[in-house]
């Protein structure tokens, strides 16, 4: 982990900020965490002199008022997917999860959580998400869980355990996915069951429908070893489905050679997106195979019409890309602040790239001397086990 700690450190900012990648300079809330997550997970943040400057740059963004962290830096555009709420519950979980890596938490109350404490009106809340799109909204319900949870988990137990509830009442057990009825594809399920699984495993809860989580998310994976259709992963993608797959593990014994098997072609592609710089990048889409070309029809994906073709249009627009040489770029959260090409390095990437290898070499430990990993203790991105 060498090149990744000075990757990180050549990103520090003497104001106790980080930037977010070595081509786009920003700093902001966002990249700051990021920054400290991957000194955290590295055990780095003990060698770290300016831990005081980081938690008084973290802590300058919280609003006393609403008890939100706001970055006024990132500003969604209009009819952005990830509206204003969404971004600053966002911003919120990931300062609470940098404070604690930092021994440390937020100053002020989360009074904007006093709309969540009625279970009618979480009930309520729940239903009315825009379940066609279960990735986008399970982050919402994460945002939210996480924040009961820091801000006093036994004070907060009533409505941790009705959110819990729901989900309950909600899988569907033939996917062992969330998707409330509606038709979307098990690739954007899967991403959506991450951000719901492992607080079961915080909350000392099995899981129910196992089985069908593993096979739902086997059934996804790209010739390539990772999980997103177009090739070359996803850093959200990836750490999802892996998370899943070794989760699984600590309840079932089901299918576990195939398990390993995946994660074993997971972990090399992994590899391959760390850059020169010591960083990781979202995805490397510039590496043509056959296999993309025979993949575009995959009949694996009949299990799930939506899944075909969205497989289909995915390797479609690789194909294209790399046919007329067209870089492609991805944006955090939709900002436009935050654009870089998916090739590039970047702190976000960098931390859950780090995470899916820490999750495998964990679960399935093939090194004499393994890397000592610093997995988060207490629930959130990044969480392993107690």
């Amino acid at each position: 982990m060498k090149d990744v700690k000075k990757f990180v450190f050549n990103l520090y900012n003497n104001n106790g900020s980080f930037s977010y990648s070595p081509t786009n300079r920003i700093s902001n809330l966002y990249s700051t965490c990021f920054g400290v997550m991957c000194l955290d997970l590295i055990n780095e943040l003990d060698h770290f002199q300016d831990t005081e400057k980081v938690v008084k740059y973290i802590r300058s963004y919280q609003d006393r008022k609403t008890g939100y962290f706001i970055d006024k830096s990132t500003v969604p555009e209009d009819n952005a997917t990830h509206n204003q709420e969404y971004i600053y519950l966002q911003l919120t979980d990931f300062a609470q999860l940098a404070l604690s890596a930092l021994n440390k938490k937020a100053q002020y109350k989360y009074s904007f959580l006093n709309e969540y404490k009625n279970i009618h009106n979480l009930e309520k809340w729940f239903y009315g998400l825009n379940w066609t799109n279960p990735w986008l909204v399970s982050n919402l319900i994460m945002f939210v869980l996480n924040c009961l949870i820091y801000e006093d988990e036994y004070e907060n137990k009533k409505y941790v355990d009705c959110i819990i509830h729901l989900l309950n009442e909600t899988q569907n057990p033939k996917t062992g996915y969330w998707d409330l009825g509606n038709k979307v594809t098990l690739h954007n399920q899967m991403a959506g069951a991450y951000h719901f699984i492992f607080f079961y495993t915080y909350l000392d809860i099995e899981p129910n429908y196992v089985e069908k989580i593993v096979d739902s998310t086997v059934a996804i994976q790209n010739h390539d070893g990772l999980f997103n259709y177009e090739g070359g992963g996803g850093s959200c993608d990836d750490l999802d489905a892996i998370d899943l797959l070794c989760r699984a593990t600590f309840y079932s014994d089901y299918n576990i050679s195939q398990i390993k098997k995946s994660l074993q072609v997971a972990y090399k592609s992994l590899l391959s997106n760390q850059n020169e710089d010591g960083g990781f990048c979202w995805a490397k889409r510039n590496n043509l195979t056959v296999n993309d070309f025979i993949d575009v029809i995959n009949i694996k994906k009949l299990r799930n019409k939506y899944d075909l073709i969205s497989n289909g249009k995915s390797k479609a627009k690789k194909i294209l890309c790399n046919i007329t040489k067209n870089e492609t770029y991805w944006k955090y959260s939709g900002l436009e602040s935050m654009k870089l090409k998916t090739s590039e390095s970047d702190l976000f990437s960098t931390w859950f790239r780090l995470t899916s290898i820490a999750f495998i070499e964990t679960t399935f430990p093939h090194k004499e001397q393994p890397f000592e990993w610093n997995l988060r203790k207490k629930c959130g991105l990044g969480f392993y086990k107690k």
